[in-house]
């Protein structure tokens, strides 16, 4: 429940400056996807409408309220899955662009089914890629012990004194 409390604090404060920067980060991730379209010959011109960069403030507020991993280890996850997650954001922007242009022949738009399904997609990607990469980061840290990892094969015991020898050996 503490980790709760901590998350719901950081990730209020984190709000602010992530809306604050949001036009201008989701400018900069639409010209870096029609830059890359450009030079693979495929110009296309993009609006993001995304609910980015609060993905990344969701994900810091997560790292920033675990109390079990190590120091050291929380900053290096910030700064890492951070950089991870704004790469993973703009791929997901050039997939949406290249599904759009094979199931409908344009680049975006929600004018159709198949547009807006490919949409509705692209938008669970900054919620469900933020606790991904906590958990990839930090996981084995701050999760209940075992959650991650499969239980350990026992050890069977030797039977005869030869079988105890040999492992001594």
């Amino acid at each position: 429940m503490r980790w709760l409390a901590r998350f719901v604090g950081w990730s209020s404060f984190l709000a602010v400056p992530c809306y604050l920067v949001m036009t201008s980060y989701q400018h900069a991730l639409a010209s870096l996807a029609m830059e890359a379209l450009e030079l693979a010959g495929s110009p296309a011109h993009l609006e993001v409408d995304l609910h980015e960069p609060f993905s990344l403030g969701l994900f810091a507020a997560m790292c920033l309220a675990s109390s079990n991993s190590p120091r050291r280890d929380r900053l290096r996850a910030v700064i890492l899955g951070v950089l991870a997650l704004a790469a993973f954001g703009l791929f997901a922007v050039l997939v949406f662009v290249v599904a759009n242009r094979l199931a409908t022949g344009h680049a975006g738009g929600n004018d159709g089914v198949v547009s807006r399904f490919i949409e509705t997609i692209l938008e669970t990607v900054p919620w469900v890629s933020a606790p991904a990469m906590w958990l990839v980061l930090l996981g084995r840290w701050e999760l209940p012990q075992g959650m991650l990892r499969s239980p350990r094969p026992r050890r069977r015991h030797p039977q005869s004194p030869i079988e105890r020898n040999a492992l001594h050996e």
